[in-house]
């Protein structure tokens, strides 16, 4: 909002944002309550809880979830409203349908490249334990009972779901506020 200001295309990225986020963080509640996530499966975890035990670590841990997900949401919320505007500005004669339909189509081709994005990430931070898998060659079960694996498994379950959420809610948000006058926007 600091650098588009206050304006038709921020609402919308804001709108289409705060939909795949809650979504997300619905989606990570419902997997992790059924996957039994502790909040306990990393390193950092055990060392908090020996200094407290005043620590909600599975609050903690959707927590972390949440905000891990906003990131590449948020930017995929933006780069659609910001494309969508631009569209409208340049092709005025342009429907709300075409419009609504050129957003989804760029929000699947962003949609491509953030999931190839989100899954190199978590496997370059991973790489120890992708090689421990490789070597060792665990059963499906023995990955899944892992609170640190599952976790991540569910992270980047939500992150998608968020996105793949985020991508129709801004495309129709940015259509559908095309022309209209708000009070704040200068556009």
């Amino acid at each position: 909002m600091t650098i588009s200001g206050i304006n038709k295309k921020t609402l919308s990225a804001i709108i289409g944002t705060t939909g795949g986020v809650i979504i997300a963080g619905f989606t990570a509640l419902i997997v992790g309550h059924l996957a039994n996530l502790t909040g306990l499966g990393n390193e950092e975890s055990i060392h908090l809880i020996l200094l407290t035990r005043n620590i909600d670590f599975k609050g903690l841990l959707f927590a972390g979830i949440i905000i891990g997900s906003m990131g590449a949401v948020m930017d995929v919320g933006m780069s659609i409203s910001t494309a969508m505007h631009e569209i409208a500005a340049n092709t005025p004669e342009i429907t709300t349908e075409k419009l609504i339909s050129a957003g989804m189509n760029i929000g699947r081709d962003i949609m491509g490249t953030m999931a190839n994005t989100l899954i190199l990430a978590y496997v370059g931070a991973s790489l120890n334990l992708m090689l421990f898998l490789a070597a060792y060659e665990p059963s499906l079960v023995q990955i899944l009972i892992k609170d640190n694996i599952t976790s991540e498994i569910v992270r980047s379950l939500a992150g998608s779901i968020g996105l793949i959420f985020t991508i129709p809610l801004t495309a129709i948000v940015s259509g559908c506020l095309r022309g209209k006058k708000l009070f704040f926007s200068k556009h």
